[in-house]
């Protein structure tokens, strides 16, 4: 390959990379301008409550720390929709898997009295495995009986709601507690906080860094990464070049299922400390946005969970000042979604005032 012809494939890469950016920057532009819309039709004033919101996002040292531990959860489901994806797989279980995963860590954590560095990797360990085993159902559905990915996470994820739901109010319910829970976790479980109080922020947003390198070296670096992101774009020339695609697409979805796990443990070994009925408020299925407006990049991934973390954090403050139901928050992710969906059309405007721009040079 000639040094011209390099140059030209790194300035499209460029390109590709910008044209990405600037779709999901203008997906969340207009979401928020149609959201800005109902609120003013709900008969609030749109740019105050979105003042209000940002401010209870970052507005202090403390409302950003809580955002950034509400964006832990959504990194790693978003790194685990974004890695099944790169091979073609849709991981809709994401939060099937967190579950599991939370329900292994919680069980560790309160029936196991070990010194804390083995105690809290036994917790993160079991949620990973607990994981890793759901999505492994999943892919064994596939790959043995043809069931269609998207359809066996689903119906997974009922069973998983269902089972953690039943332990959680039943056998392993808390004696005389007021609430469905499981008794709380063994100090020697749980992850140490980064950062004094009253700051809030605890290891595990590390760990979720280290798994964003992790990810990007996986997918970047390396054989299995490149077999990966090979059968995802085009699968049949990935098969005549050798490439198992079955093995490739069962592995996705399998690491997929770890990393959704591992937010399970993490929520509860370093926030919860115990698994709550109904503690995830739909991790696993934000993790689905979170990896759209990244485009699977597990970088950018890191900015697109912010950025839902830290509106989740806003809403509550939205809520209590302005009396806006937390709810305008679940419209506007959905709205970036719809938006993130018109990507031709935005491809195609963007493309256009390029080629009128080149004209009139």
């Amino acid at each position: 390959m000639t040094k011209e012809k390099k140059n030209e494939k790194k300035r499209d890469g460029l390109n590709g990379v910008l044209m990405q950016v600037a779709i999901s920057i203008i997906s969340i532009v207009f979401a928020f301008l149609v959201g800005g819309i109902i609120i003013a039709a709900m008969g609030e004033n749109p740019f105050k409550a979105y003042s209000v919101l940002i401010k209870g996002a970052v507005g202090t040292s403390v409302a950003l720390t809580v955002s950034l531990t509400k964006t832990v959860p959504l990194i790693l489901t978003g790194l685990a929709v974004a890695v099944a994806q790169k091979s073609r797989v849709f991981n809709i279980g994401a939060e099937g898997q967190l579950l599991v995963g939370a329900f292994a860590a919680g069980y560790v954590g309160f029936t196991f009295h070990l010194p804390a560095p083995l105690h809290i990797l036994l917790c993160l360990a079991a949620a990973v495995l607990a994981g890793m085993f759901w999505a492994f159902i999943a892919a064994f559905l596939k790959y043995t009986r043809n069931v269609h990915v998207v359809i066996a996470t689903i119906m997974l994820n009922y069973i998983a709601t269902s089972l953690v739901q039943y332990f959680v109010c039943g056998p392993f319910k808390e004696p005389g507690a007021t609430f469905n829970a499981t008794s709380a976790i063994a100090g020697t479980a749980k992850l140490p906080q980064i950062l004094p109080r009253p700051l809030s922020l605890n290891l595990g947003f590390i760990i979720a860094l280290v798994m964003i390198a992790a990810c990007w070296f996986l997918l970047n670096k390396t054989t299995t990464g490149y077999e990966m992101r090979a059968v995802g774009s085009n699968p049949d020339a990935s098969r005549v070049g050798g490439i198992n695609i079955k093995k490739n697409m069962f592995m996705a979805l399998v690491i997929s299922g770890a990393l959704a796990g591992l937010a399970g443990g993490i929520e509860v070994s370093g926030s919860l400390y115990r698994v709550m009925e109904g503690f995830s408020p739909g991790y696993g299925f934000n993790g689905i946005p979170v990896a759209m407006m990244a485009n699977g990049n597990p970088i950018a991934i890191f900015f697109s969970a912010f950025l839902l973390g830290a509106m989740r954090n806003g809403a509550l403050a939205m809520q209590i000042q302005l009396g806006i139901s937390q709810d305008i928050v679940d419209i506007i992710q959905g709205l970036v979604i719809i938006f993130l969906g018109c990507d031709y059309m935005i491809r195609y405007y963007i493309n256009h005032i390029r080629l009128e721009r080149r004209k009139l040079a």
